[in-house]
């Protein structure tokens, strides 16, 4: 029985993130058409391999032992896309690449380090932005790609899902706004707040999270800096959400401390993103190929 490779893709790219919102957003084609490709794969093969469950889905048993297979499939063929770009070394050229600050301080370095050792000659240009500045300077192509929240809303903007990133309340060793490491987020009603500007991916999460509790704190500061925040919260001028892998290193020195909050804070989805593959240039692609080999050797570490 001849198998036909989109249905396949379209199998385990749904199985892979247990979304079809998400595979379809992958693979830059519409909920619908990875509906109907599974469905014809598993009418042709005779099993059923995906359900629903609540929002997201799930294998069968069935299912399982076909994603194990075609994994290894798939994986050799990304690794093969990886090896056949590779052979072009001499590529030149310049990619720019937006990113919030948080990015360009823990994610960026580790991408830059493998895509440079690759592609020596290709020119990498940094800006840094929240979420909306750099969704606008992209649409204003004066970037190429972003490093963002990851958005499927935009049917402007195409984006590749890389991993989630953890968000902690922090606060000082000794904090005169919060007493115990084990609270209820209302407990955070109208407790002082620093908060980063308004366009940040991580304010809209935390925002939309504090305003479902019904907590009002009291936001005494906004600033675009991390290093500014933590230096903030050390002083004991506030608490405040950030990405905790920006803060491992004042946690583990006990700089900073965490507060472990009841109702859980939701996590914060990146992927890379940009307008029209057809309109990338080879640099851009490249930067694209080294991130999924990246992702691959698990030097983009998720939480």
């Amino acid at each position: 029985m001849p198998l036909n490779i989109n249905q396949l893709r379209s199998f385990y790219t749904a199985a892979k993130y247990e979304s079809i919102t998400m595979a379809a957003s992958e693979l830059m084609v519409t909920p619908a058409a990875i509906t109907s490709q599974v469905k014809i794969l598993e009418e042709s093969i005779g099993l059923k391999l995906l359900f629903r469950s609540g929002h997201s889905m799930r294998l069968t048993d069935s299912g399982r032992k076909v994603y194990e297979e075609t994994k290894e499939i798939f994986e050799k063929i990304d690794k093969l896309e990886v090896f056949m770009s590779n052979l072009s070394k001499g590529k030149t050229g310049t990619v720019k690449i937006g990113c919030s600050e948080t990015a360009a301080l823990y994610v960026i370095p580790k991408l830059l380090t493998v895509f440079q050792m690759e592609y020596p000659e290709i020119r990498v240009i940094i800006d840094r932005g929240t979420t909306h500045d750099m969704l606008r300077n992209l649409m204003d192509r004066k970037i190429d790609l972003i490093l963002a929240h990851y958005l499927t809303g935009d049917k402007r903007l195409k984006m590749r899902y890389l991993g989630k990133k953890r968000i902690s309340l922090i606060t000082a060793t000794q904090c005169s706004h919060l007493k115990h490491e084990n609270i209820s987020v209302n407990d955070l009603d109208r407790i002082p707040l620093i908060l980063p500007v308004k366009g940040s991916a991580t304010r809209k999460i935390i925002q939309k999270y504090l305003q479902q509790h019904g907590v009002t704190p009291k936001i005494v500061m906004e600033t675009p800096s991390i290093v500014l925040t933590k230096t903030l919260v050390q002083n004991d001028e506030g608490v405040s959400f950030v990405c905790r892998q920006g803060v491992e290193e004042e946690l583990a020195n006990k700089k900073l401390k965490e507060i472990h909050i009841q109702e859980s804070v939701p996590d914060i989805p990146y992927g890379i993103g940009y307008l029209k593959r057809r309109d990338l240039s080879e640099a851009s692609l490249a930067f694209i190929r080294i991130i999924e080999k990246v992702k691959q050797e698990n030097v983009l570490e998720t939480e």
